[in-house]
Parts: C-alpha cells; structure tokens; sequence
C-alpha cells in the first residue's frame, strides 16, 4: 500500500485503517484517528452535495417563477374552491390565462374531464359494492338515487359526499319537469340527464372519478310525485344524527313511502312522522308489495300459527300445508301483514288502524349494492 523508497510518502484515500505511517508501525488511537477523519471527510462531501442540488433547485425555481406571469391569489383560491382541483393545476390554468378565471375555468374542467373519462374508461371493469343512497324529498315530490363505488373510505370521502349531493339535485330539478307520478331509471337512462351548467350527469362522475381515482357509476333512480291530498315521506339508514325535517339524506339504505290521509283530520307533521316510522320499518324488513289487510285475516293467521302442527295432523295435509305456506310466505313479503318493526305485537295493518286508518299508496326501497334483476340477465 506504501511506496517504502520513498523519503515521504503519504496513505492512500482512507479505504481501509493503514498498519504503518512512513515504514513506521501506527499506533491503535492513530488508527481510529483516522478513522473518525474518514467519517468526517464522507459527512462533508454528502453536505457539499446536498447544498450543491438545493442551490441549484432555488436557482431553476427562481428562473421560472421570473419568467411566468403574476397569479392572482383570490382568483386561485376562487378557482380552487369552485373546482376542486389542485393549486397547482388551478395556477398552470391562470398563468395561460392571464388571469382570465372564465377562460381558465373552462379550460381546467375540459382538461380534468377529459383525464376523468381516460381513468373512467380504464377503471371500468372494477367491481364496486359500496357507495351511498341519496333521498332529495319534500312533502310532495322525492328522487332517490344509489352511487356506487369501489371502497367504503371512498364512500365517506367529503368529495364523493358532494357529488352524490349534486346529482341527486340535479336529477331531481330535471325529473320534475316531466311532471310524471312516478319514474324508474336505470344507469344508461341516467347518465344521459343533462345538468344545470354543462355536460351531463355522466361527465360529473367522470370529472371525480379522475379526482378520486376509483371506478363509480349512477347505478339507478326513482322519482314520486305524490296525489293531490296525499304526503312523501322518506327515511335512510344511517342516518347520521336526526335527520327529521331534512330535505336531503344521505345513507347505505333508503326507504320513500306515499300515504294517503285518514278519512278523519290528520294534521301533514303527524302523517309525515307516522310516514317516516313505516319508511324506518321499509328499510329494515324489506317487504316487496303492499299487499292487503283485514282483521278477520289477520285473526285466521295469528290462530294458524298459535296452534301450529296440532291442526296440521288433523286435517287434509295437502290442503293445509299449502295454504299455510303462501299465508306465512305473504306474511314475509307483503308490508301490511309483516310485523310492525317499533312494536312487534301488532303487524303494520294493525298499526295503521290504530292511527286513524291511514293506508299505504306505494313504497320504493333502495339498498346500496344490493343484487337486482338485471344484474343476473347481464351474468
């Protein structure tokens, strides 16, 4: 490692711990001198780098920032704000601008839509089983729709919340001009609404599916405009705190039901509350129809089933059998015969006659992700 032949020669770069110094042998605490020195020459050098990129990183900032235009900070944080979309886009739109917010508005949406149906288009075969039911009700006309998305953190994000907020509106403002009773819309019939401002619901999802970066899809809706004298009231679950007197709810279930007043005064506030107890029951219990209801039905059933299998034996099986499963079958599908979910001992009919008799128009029930009809067909 040393030229000996040498009147003095020195060590080579400190690789390694040299044994002597000048033919002579080096002490131990030479030895982690130099060491120590090594280490100190390595943190130096990495030091100098380091200084090195960040001088010159300051240098390039400073050069650009020289060079582009003057942003205006109110018109970035009003465009941040009305869009969404980050600082740094939202400063790229103004600075081609000039600070022209319409042009660079207009500019940054097509920009960011265009990324969104790219994403969208890509993401598209992803499954997606969560998302959320939107109720948008008054007394008198409710639209409820069902969003989907991939993940359940998705779902409780602020900017999905938003979107689903704004497409229920903007559904329900559109589906009230076709003045119709009731309407039933699948995706494809959905996605081709025409918004308020621009474009269609379709492009609002796109726009955030880019933001968001998650497959989503306006999976159905339901529109009810309710009869002359009768009420809408609606319910979802969860419903995250009182949601009593709320036009807009949002939830993983939803319930809107249509009832027609008692024949005795009934004031609108007592028919909504009872409105939203059996909506509450809806979402719960699941019924598929109305159905019927009578008091002399209802003692036939609840005699069949306290005395069960002992008039079973006793009589034509065939008959009985059947019979007894299409009552308990009707029991289970049908809201009028189901047990009332507040109070277990009456069913709904029963419950309805004890308020005054009102009676049940119709109902619509919605579950988020839940399997439907045309799903199986596309399978």
């Amino acid at each position: 490692m040393f030229d000996t032949k040498a009147d003095y020669t020195y060590p080579e770069p400190f690789h390694s711990q040299p044994t002597s110094w000048n033919g002579k042998p080096v002490a131990k605490k030479t030895s982690i001198f130099v060491d120590e020195l090594n280490s100190f020459i390595k943190v130096k050098l990495n030091l100098y780098q380091s200084r090195m990129m960040r001088q010159l990183w300051h240098l390039s900032m400073k050069r650009f920032l020289s060079t582009a235009p003057n942003v205006d900070k109110n018109l970035l944080s009003k465009l941040r704000k009305q869009t969404g979309i980050p600082f740094i886009n939202c400063k790229k739109a103004l600075s081609k601008f000039d600070n022209d917010f319409d042009q660079a508005k207009k500019w940054l949406l097509a920009e960011a839509q265009k990324e969104g149906w790219t994403r969208a288009t890509k993401l598209q075969a992803r499954p997606m089983s969560q998302g959320l039911v939107a109720v948008l009700a008054d007394k008198k006309h409710a639209t409820m729709i069902e969003v989907n998305c991939e993940t359940d953190f998705v779902a409780k994000n602020e900017k999905f919340v938003a979107m689903v907020s704004k497409l229920v509106e903007e559904c329900s403002g559109y589906l009230q001009g076709i003045k119709e009773s009731e309407l039933c819309l699948n995706k494809a019939e959905l996605d081709q609404i025409k918004t308020s401002e621009h474009g269609t619901l379709a492009d609002i999802v796109s726009l955030n599916i880019g933001n968001l970066g998650e497959n989503m899809s306006l999976r159905r809706g339901v529109f009810l405009q309710a009869g002359e004298n009768n009420i809408l009231s609606s319910y979802v679950h969860p419903s995250g705190g009182d949601a009593a007197g709320k036009r807009l709810l949002l939830g993983k279930y939803g319930a809107v039901l249509e009832l027609v007043p008692p024949p005795a005064d009934f004031s609108e506030e007592s028919l909504s509350e009872l409105g939203r107890e059996l909506c509450q029951h809806i979402v719960g219990m699941n019924p598929q129809t109305v159905g019927e209801y009578s008091p002399s039905l209802q003692i036939r059933q609840s005699a069949l089933s306290s005395e069960g299998g002992v008039e079973d034996e006793n009589s034509d099986q065939g008959y009985r059998s059947d019979t007894s499963s299409e009552d308990s079958e009707q029991m289970q599908t049908e809201l009028l015969k189901q047990d009332f979910l507040l109070d277990s001992s009456i069913c709904v009919g029963e419950f309805l006659e004890s308020q005054g008799a009102p009676s049940v128009a119709r109902f619509k029930r919605f579950a988020c992700g839940e399997e439907l009809d045309g799903d199986i067909e596309e399978q």
